[in-house]
């Protein structure tokens, strides 16, 4: 990529944007070989050699997507040198596995070598509510990330439901199964864990599975969720876009992995084609 003086903050979000896109290329080739990389969490590398080498496992972040992009041009007062400062919000892209949000700021210095502009340090830091403990990329619930959720629950709306129906002696309910993140099983009852509410019915979870649509997927005896907010299953658990973590017995988490993951992709496909 050239870069240019009069484009450089256009040229800056370009290849942002490719990078969030999983493209490293065109931010590698504007880097000079002594840049230094202060990234998310405790990331930070010197050399071009050394921040290529952060990618050689690939990502550890899913395809995204900038929102209201602000970058300005900061004069330093000598002509080889520019600073971009830039803010935007970054989201998830919808068929990722790992739903998110967050508020991210930059910090981008260029020069001048043999008449092209390089860049020498880039930083990177997202608010500070943001990340959990060691994370480089937040994976845990925040905010901004509750916020997004909401958001693609309202329009989840314009999805095609499925009805889960609850029939009583006093009345029937009717539940929408895209609002039932997951279900909980007690002794002789179940507990809809919903994104607005829980309902308690007095049903049993083998009763229930026989109404609710392939998108749920029972990883335990206890409980069954809904494919569409899972964000992760690692040894033994699977970790939901709500931030909640559930059980995955021992004995049959390599059978759960692959099944549950097997049902995602199932799902991501049908997606792509309606596309």
């Amino acid at each position: 990529m050239e870069l240019k003086r009069e484009t450089i903050c256009e040229n800056t979000l370009e290849f942002i944007q490719e990078y969030y896109r999983l493209n490293t290329e065109p931010l590698f080739s504007v880097l000079s070989d002594d840049c230094l990389w202060m990234g998310t969490g405790n990331v930070l590398a010197s050399g071009a050699a050394a921040i290529r080498g952060f990618f050689k496992d690939g990502f550890v972040m899913p395809p995204c997507h900038l929102e209201e992009p602000d970058f300005r041009l900061v004069e330093t007062g000598c002509e080889g040198q520019l600073i971009v400062l830039g803010q935007y919000a970054l989201y998830s892209d919808g068929d990722a596995p790992l739903i998110n949000a967050v508020k991210q700021r930059i910090t981008f210095c260029f020069r001048q070598v043999k008449g092209e502009w390089r860049l020498y340090h880039m930083h990177v830091s997202n608010a500070w509510s943001e990340l959990v403990g060691e994370e480089v990329f937040p994976v845990q619930i925040s905010t901004q990330t509750y916020r997004y959720v909401k958001k693609l629950l309202a329009e989840s709306v314009n999805k095609k439901s499925h009805m889960l129906i609850i029939k009583t002696d006093l009345a029937n309910q009717f539940l929408d199964t895209n609002l039932i993140v997951y279900i909980q099983a007690t002794d002789r009852d179940c507990i809809l864990h919903m994104l607005n509410e829980r309902k308690q019915v007095s049903r049993t979870l083998k009763d229930l599975q026989g109404q609710l649509p392939p998108n749920f997927y029972r990883i335990h005896r206890s409980f069954c969720v809904n494919c569409d907010y899972v964000a992760k299953i690692e040894r033994y658990a699977v970790t939901l876009v709500t931030g909640e973590v559930l059980p995955v017995p021992k004995m049959r988490y390599m059978q759960i992995r692959e099944e549950l993951t097997a049902r995602i992709e199932k799902r991501t496909f049908r997606k792509e084609e309606k596309r």
